[in-house]
């Protein structure tokens, strides 16, 4: 068998909010080692909305999620991959427990995130994941692949403010997320893994840096370039290609669906946190934290934050 794994982030950019980063992970069969999971699932999923009929659509979180669509697109492929491992998931903390990244004092932190877990599915219903849950499963079955898991970080404004202080560099923040999952990649499976990473800002070198967090590994450039910069790493009992690509998402359905689960978590933490400044501003408009907006939303909850006693170092990103 060979594992085929992707990684993709949500919130690099945003000024408000949380950054969250997933990867997910297939036991493909090696003979399908080089075929689609689009392809290979395509009983169960579609690449796109249309014409989908009763199948799940799996894709760019960017292309799924908007003001319209609201979060039924992403919340039906998250849940239902998790409900499909039988792993229940009704609230927002034990998605977090599911995704293993539920830290409680971290989010003890926040007041608009502790004590404040709330029901799940928000967007869709439960009759609907179930369905699409029992066709996955059928779909997987029949192809002999396994849905391994899906696991994030999620890295919250204090840690992120305290990560950009120490580096200087919020690119480094995110790679060493990004590493930490590839970390518990490597030493959960043996054999043959095939990694796709959706490539981070302008950097087309990463050997020295997987050398700095894979202890005792051989790291073998097989390609440096703008679009794709590809390695194999090797220790004696396990070997991975990892490809760091623009835009993975396209080209890698684990990749886009790291990318649903990751813009999915983002968006219900920020679901909280709109819910927090709702219950004290009334009329207040719910807010997705990126920059323009945010600041239209700092400046008419200044106020109230003051009354709060509500520290910049926990709601505002520094960089």
């Amino acid at each position: 068998m060979t594992i085929i794994a992707g990684i993709d982030e949500a919130g690099y950019g945003p000024l408000l909010g949380p950054m969250v980063i997933t990867i997910t992970a297939f036991d493909v069969p090696d003979e399908k080692a080089n075929c689609s999971l689009w392809d290979l699932l395509n009983d169960a999923v579609s690449n796109d909305m249309k014409g989908k009929g009763q199948r799940l659509t799996v894709r760019d979180s960017k292309r799924l999620y908007n003001a319209q669509k609201g979060l039924k697109p992403l919340e039906n492929a998250a849940l239902s991959f998790l409900w499909s491992k039988d792993l229940k998931t009704t609230s927002f903390y034990q998605l977090l427990k599911n995704l293993l990244c539920y830290h409680a004092e971290t989010i003890a932190g926040y007041p608009w995130y502790a004590e404040r877990d709330y029901p799940l599915p928000l967007a869709t219903n439960i009759s609907a994941i179930l369905n699409y849950a029992d066709l996955l499963k059928y779909a997987l079955d029949k192809q002999g692949v396994q849905f391994c898991y899906a696991s994030s970080c999620v890295v919250t404004v204090r840690e992120f403010n305290e990560w950009v202080k120490a580096t200087d560099n919020k690119s480094v923040v995110l790679f060493n997320n990004c590493a930490a999952l590839i970390s518990r990649l490597w030493n959960n499976f043996k054999g043959n893994i095939s990694l796709i990473v959706d490539k981070q800002g302008g950097r087309n070198n990463y050997a020295e840096l997987l050398k700095g967090f894979l202890h005792k590994v051989d790291v073998k450039i097989l390609k440096e370039s703008a679009k794709v910069s590809t390695y194999e790493v090797v220790d004696q009992q396990r070997k991975m290609e990892i490809s760091f690509v623009e835009k993975g998402e396209d080209t890698c359905m684990a990749v886009a669906l790291a990318s649903i689960f990751s813009k999915y978590v983002r968006e219900l933490f920020m679901h909280l946190e709109n819910q927090y400044w709702l219950r004290l501003v009334p009329n207040l408009e719910p807010t997705a934290g990126y920059y323009t907006d945010a600041l239209r939303f700092l400046s008419q909850i200044e106020d109230v934050r003051k009354k709060e006693s509500i520290q910049d170092n926990i709601l505002i990103r520094i960089k």
